[in-house]
């Protein structure tokens, strides 16, 4: 079960997810060896089938880290569009993307919660309840991702 900070984690580290996806890809592609080969032009075996690609390809796909960034970045975009595809006025709606984006993805912090509250028009309170509405969606995402996958064998 993903908790709520693990939810803000998530919703913070969205905008970042391309960056971290390929810092993460590099290190497992060249990973760090602290005690390189000296044996500089020792014997190869003549038959024996070169199958780095394979294991490098599969060292990437299988990568824990990887997963956890790909699905965090999936539930996030996923409660971002039902803001953003609502016509409805309802909790999670364009106000609510705008009151996300002022409060975790602006590059740079301009408004407290007051001036966002009086950029879309709602009082300070549903500016803080929208917010955690988005939040326990978020959370609520990636509990079900967490069970779903549990049940796969």
């Amino acid at each position: 079960m993903a908790t709520r900070d693990e939810a803000i984690q998530a919703i913070k580290r969205y905008p970042d997810y391309e960056r971290d996806r390929r810092r993460r890809e590099l290190e497992l592609r060249y990973p760090f060896d602290k005690y390189p080969d000296e044996n500089i032009g020792g014997g190869r075996a003549q038959n024996v089938r070169d199958e780095s690609l394979e294991n490098e390809v599969s060292r990437v796909l299988s990568d824990p880290k990887l997963i956890e960034l790909e699905r965090n970045k999936n539930v996030v975009e996923s409660v971002l569009r039902q803001c953003v595809d609502k016509q409805v006025r309802s909790l999670l709606d364009k106000a609510t993307y705008d009151i996300i984006y002022e409060f975790y993805f602006a590059e740079v912090k301009r408004y407290n919660a007051q001036a966002i509250a009086d950029k879309v028009g709602l009082s300070r309170a549903r500016v803080y309840a929208r917010k955690n509405a988005f939040i326990d969606e978020v959370q609520k995402e990636l509990t079900k991702r967490d069970k779903n996958e549990t049940k796969r064998p």
